[in-house]
């Protein structure tokens, strides 16, 4: 299974890029990075010493414009100022590839591996967006789409005080572009709403289980260990994921699913109807049911499932 995954880098994606690194059936073709919250300098310095800590240093990770579609980045700090919790991470040996952009990959590697690449967009869809307009048969090209954004807010009580869902905030009007052609095209398109991941959420204790899964051998697993690293409860970062009902981590959510879409137990045929781009709903997308809808919405996930999943993935990771 190839797979390209488009990302911003956040804590949750350093688990679901780690969780794809640790399954045997995976080969990730490359990683680009796309603009968010934090400087695209401190994104790419966070993403060459992970993969130098996993040992991964022969993925190709391309970096792109430190802009979105509307020009504008804004930082929240919510991650704290190095966007990964503060975490300490060894010095970095891998390098990223700065001389072609994170658009430029998606371009070249879809034509280099035609219907192969299975595209994993955990992070705002900018270049998803640019990468059609300049080439408007990517998106043809690839054997599939997954996207992680959005919410039907109406369908979740827990997100009923949000604007809109992060990664369609930050770039509404690369959301614009999925509706109005990327999603006409003739490629598989799944969303998996944030909502549906919210509702889900992992056990509380999983940061434990994986430290007893850690104990049981002698074996190296920086794979687990990265796990073990980004679920640390006592992390002032890391610990706004955990809630009473479990732990938020959407991007995970996404990652599993893209190798084992059995967690999806509900998936709807869906059209969008509207992406707002401006005043403060700016980023919220509407859907409707639609039996002939061109998308496919994930609205429910088995969070027992996906631990499940998690849990014998990283079991057969080890480095000796």
């Amino acid at each position: 299974m190839k797979i390209i995954v488009d990302t911003d880098f956040w804590i949750e994606d350093v688990l679901a890029v780690t969780f794809l690194c640790s399954c045997k059936e995976v080969e990730i073709v490359a990683i680009t990075l796309v603009a968010a919250e934090a400087p695209m300098e401190i994104i790419t310095t966070n993403i060459e010493k992970i993969m130098t800590f996993l040992g991964e240093k022969s993925i190709p990770i391309h970096v792109c414009s430190p802009y979105n579609m509307s020009g504008v980045i804004r930082s929240t700090n919510y991650h704290g100022p190095k966007v990964l919790g503060d975490v300490e991470l060894p010095e970095s040996e891998v390098k990223v590839n700065r001389g072609m952009s994170s658009v430029e990959a998606l371009i070249h590697y879809s034509k280099k591996y035609p219907n192969e690449i299975r595209a994993l967009f955990i992070g705002p869809l900018t270049n998803l967006a640019l990468a059609f307009l300049i080439d408007p048969e990517f998106p043809t090209r690839l054997a599939s789409i997954t996207i992680l954004g959005t919410d039907r807010r109406d369908k979740n009580k827990f997100m009923h005080f949000y604007t809109a869902e992060f990664n369609s905030r930050c770039d509404p009007l690369a959301y614009v572009i999925l509706k109005e052609n990327i999603s006409k095209l003739n490629v598989p398109i799944t969303i998996i709403d944030t909502a549906a991941c919210v509702a889900a959420r992992l056990p509380l204790d999983l940061a434990e289980g994986l430290k007893d899964l850690k104990n049981q051998t002698s074996e190296i697993n920086k794979h687990l260990d990265i796990f073990i690293m980004f679920l640390d409860r006592n992390n002032e970062h890391i610990k706004k994921y955990y809630h009473s009902n479990g732990i938020q981590t959407t991007d995970l959510f996404a990652a599993v699913g893209l190798v084992n879409d059995s967690i999806f137990k509900s998936i709807k045929k869906v059209n969008i109807t509207n992406v707002v781009t401006s005043g403060w709903r700016e980023g919220q997308v509407e859907y409707e049911d639609n039996t002939e809808g061109t998308l496919d919405l994930v609205d429910e996930i088995d969070s027992n499932l996906t631990f499940d999943m998690i849990v014998q993935k990283l079991n057969k990771c080890p480095i000796l």
